[in-house]
């Protein structure tokens, strides 16, 4: 049925709020000039025809991007009509009539925000995507006409928990089943909390070393279990709008952790033995997560996605396993540190010695090395490396300040 509102409140358009306009054509301006400014300074340095024409591709990428943004906030816009939506985006106008809609979700975005989706009735028709709604200008007769759409999350939610209801495995009456789900819910959030406590441990201070890197090998094996054990009330993936709690997190942010850890404490000088056994452990863990969880094997491409992240956790606990576990007496040298420099990234920053030749290496060579260490060795001080033959058949090293 159509929203209750008032006769003639049709055509509605409502356009994108002041801070979005305030925040697209400046950036848009910024970065056409940034286009002309460097149309400029490459057109002086550059003669050839060649050259130049690959200083217009170049200018004309930058200042159209630039002339997008702008054109982009200028002209979005939603026009509301009692029979349909239409989207008028830059170049294209998408319309899908109400008759069409067969209901509304809302997917996450980044910061917090939400982006509502309408669904169309029509499989092959695709979802009409809306701005965040903050983003929008919008009032009572929007809000009208969105809430007499069907809520499809709502609905999945109600079918989900009344599936956890008629489970005899999860108890002998209803309320017990959901009073286990609600159980679930609060374990599964400790659960988290405890995976950002590790994480934050073995990132920021991992001390003591081999406890911290301990926790993160194991944290990942412990949600495959909960998952394993729940009778279905844990999943790593399931549908959206699923009530029952995911336990994806602890499978994979130690792994993350435990690779920035390989990376700045231990070389490697066995490489291509390294990333088979990573290999290895990636398809083993990612194996248990499909045997844990009925939805991940009914979703084989999240599946495979599992086992890509699955390979940071599988070379992070192969090299750490391999050095921590490693007990043999190894060689020690002290090598003489001939520069330093820092790498920066977007989201990370990489610290590197440039060491004299040591045992195997029959040059000078650059060691990715902790910030600490970076601070405290300076240019023509000595540091010590540490070669072990590894607990895997890994040769490695380590490199840390003389002692006394």
């Amino acid at each position: 049925m159509p929203p209750a509102v008032p006769a003639g409140s049709y055509p509605r358009t409502y356009r994108l709020a002041l801070w979005v306009y305030l925040l697209m054509v400046p950036v848009g301006l910024a970065i056409c000039a940034a286009g002309v400014g460097l149309a400029f300074l490459l057109t002086r340095q550059q003669s050839s025809p060649a050259a130049m024409l690959g200083v217009v591709a170049l200018v004309a990428v930058v200042g159209g991007f630039g002339a997008w943004l702008i054109a982009s906030a200028l002209r979005s816009k939603v026009v509301l009509r009692e029979d349909a939506i239409e989207v008028h985006g830059v170049l294209r106008v998408r319309r899908l009539a109400r008759a069409e809609i067969a209901g509304r979700r809302l997917q996450s975005l980044q910061y917090g925000q939400k982006m509502l989706l309408l669904e169309a009735t029509d499989p092959a028709t695709r979802a009409l995507k809306l701005s965040s709604a903050s983003s929008l200008r919008t009032d009572a007769v929007w809000d009208a006409w969105m809430a007499s759409l069907p809520d499809l999350d709502a609905q999945e939610t109600q079918a989900l928990e009344a599936e956890v209801a008629a489970n005899p495995e999860l108890g002998s009456t209803p309320e017990e089943r959901l009073g286990r789900l609600a159980a679930a819910r609060r374990l599964a959030q400790w659960t988290n909390y405890v995976t950002y406590a590790i994480a934050a441990w073995g990132y920021l201070y991992p001390r003591p070393y081999g406890a911290a890197v301990l926790a993160l090998g194991v944290l990942p094996w412990v949600a495959l279990v909960l998952v394993a054990k729940s009778t279905g009330l844990f999943r790593l993936d399931g549908r959206r709008a699923d009530p029952r709690p995911s336990l994806m997190l602890p499978v994979i942010i130690p792994g993350l952790v435990l690779l920035v850890r390989a990376v700045s404490d231990v070389g490697v000088l066995d490489l291509e033995r390294a990333l088979i056994f990573a290999a290895v452990t990636a398809f083993v863990l990612g194996w248990a997560a499909l045997r844990c969880d009925a939805a991940m094997r009914a979703r084989p491409w999240n599946a495979l996605r599992l086992m890509l992240l699955g390979c940071a956790y599988g070379y992070g606990t192969v090299v750490l396993a391999n050095s921590q576990l490693d007990f043999a007496p190894g060689d020690e040298y002290r090598v003489a540190v001939l520069a330093r420099h820092v790498s920066r990234g977007s989201r990370s920053t990489s610290y590197y010695l440039r060491l004299d030749r040591w045992g195997p290496r029959t040059g000078p060579a650059d060691v990715r090395v902790s910030a600490q260490l970076y601070r405290d060795a300076q240019p023509g001080t000595t540091v010590c490396v540490h070669r072990g033959p590894g607990a895997l058949g890994i040769p490695w090293y380590a490199v840390d300040l003389c002692g006394p």
